[in-house]
């Protein structure tokens, strides 16, 4: 069973389904490591928590061994959007930053003011 990936205003942005992550039109888009979300091609995103992709300014980014992209899914629904999590409200949102190019090796996502 999937469940949602979740903006940090609480917005649904994608899925996930077993260890990948999906855009909500059912486009792969990375994949989870741990706490860590990658891109295919092994470059470090962000760290997952509550159901979100955050920047963390503590975290230890790495890059990993690439895989082969999954196929697409079928589409889901938008959902419903949910309370924003209180305590990530200081974390940006690095959601937007699977569906980019590949950043530089180990740089962090700066995060929100």
């Amino acid at each position: 069973m999937a469940m949602y990936v979740y903006g940090t205003a609480g917005e649904p942005r994608g899925f996930l389904f077993e260890t990948t992550i999906y855009h909500l039109n059912g486009t792969p888009l990375g994949r989870l490591s741990g706490s860590r979300v990658h891109r295919f091609d092994g470059s470090y995103v962000g760290e997952w928590a509550h159901q979100m992709v955050v920047a963390r300014s503590d975290a230890r980014p790495r890059r990993i061994p690439p895989t082969a992209v999954p196929g697409r899914l079928p589409p889901v629904a938008t959902g419903s959007s949910r309370r924003p999590v209180a305590e990530y409200r200081n974390f940006a949102d690095a959601f937007d930053l699977l569906l980019e190019s590949p950043s530089s090796e180990g740089q962090l996502p700066e995060a929100a003011e």
